[in-house]
């Protein structure tokens, strides 16, 4: 069966790649010139194209990732998101809470995926951002990926929202344990915090929403992001296909006037904001 399973994603991944490329291609022929600096480092995390001193952090984080799939221990998640795409819970629901308890191991699933982390790991060191802002830490990973690219760069702080205090625990231990000091960890929910954090940091010039997964709180984060970005932020959405809410959301935010490339990629989406209400 295990055979069957990897055999089934290779095919897949190659269908995948073959057609993103061909996609890439297109879009290196846009006359903006960000979608070229996009479709080049999306090409290069294709290909597997890293520097000698950008493997080193990747395999240091992809070891902790390793070593986190081996952890059975159980620990108590408050998820104050939308859950599944079939849980259709209310925004009061959401606010209130789910607590479960969970393995670390099976929490470590909802981590990006190495392909998506080395995309944003790319796109780090490619725009070059110096205050981020991630919305759904979990258990560290793509923060690590992300905070370690701003070490390379040499510039650059993330700050990373997670709702659940053991999560935030275990995401800071994980992310100091690889020796990364360039990463704050904000613990609440976004709703309590967000405007707070933006007011106190701005402008921001690089986003990443991965976290809460509904329609209407991803565009109301959007919309509440949009005063504090510098023209030309990125914009990265993670799960844009998970759920018909999310679809919608993703296609009401890339025909905003402030948007200025956006860029679908099926599992998340790419955004190159500009301000049309200076």
């Amino acid at each position: 069966m295990k055979i069957i399973k990897s055999l089934v994603k290779n095919i897949l991944w190659k269908i995948w790649t073959s057609k993103t490329l061909k996609y890439l291609d297109s879009l290196e022929q846009e006359s903006n010139p960000k979608a070229k600096r996009l479709a080049i480092l999306l090409r290069q995390t294709i290909k597997g194209e890293f520097s000698k001193e950008e493997m080193q952090w990747i395999e240091k984080i992809e070891n902790l990732r390793a070593d986190i799939e081996k952890n059975t221990s159980k620990v108590n998640v408050i998820d104050y998101g939308a859950g599944n795409p079939q849980d259709n819970r209310s925004e009061r629901e959401m606010y209130n809470g789910t607590i479960n308890t969970s393995r670390v191991c099976d929490i470590n699933i909802a981590s990006k995926r190495p392909f998506w982390a080395k995309v944003l790991f790319k796109i780090i060191r490619e725009f070059k951002p110096q205050t981020a802002i991630e919305l759904g830490t979990c258990l560290g990973i793509s923060s690590a990926y992300q905070s370690s690219a701003m070490i390379l760069n040499n510039s650059g702080r993330l700050i990373t929202m997670e709702g659940s205090p053991e999560l935030v625990k275990i995401a800071d231990s994980h992310i100091k344990g690889l020796g990364i000091s360039n990463v704050e960890i904000i613990e609440g929910r976004f709703q309590d915090n967000l405007e707070r954090i933006l007011e106190e940091n701005k402008p921001i010039d690089y986003v990443f929403i991965d976290g809460h997964h509904d329609e209407n709180a991803t565009i109301d984060y959007y919309n509440l992001f949009i005063p504090y970005l510098k023209d030309g932020a990125v914009l990265v959405f993670d799960d844009i296909s998970w759920s018909k809410g999310m679809k919608n959301a993703w296609k009401i935010i890339q025909k905003d006037k402030n948007i200025q490339l956006a860029v679908n990629f099926k599992e998340v989406g790419i955004c190159i904001f500009e301000n049309k209400n200076k």
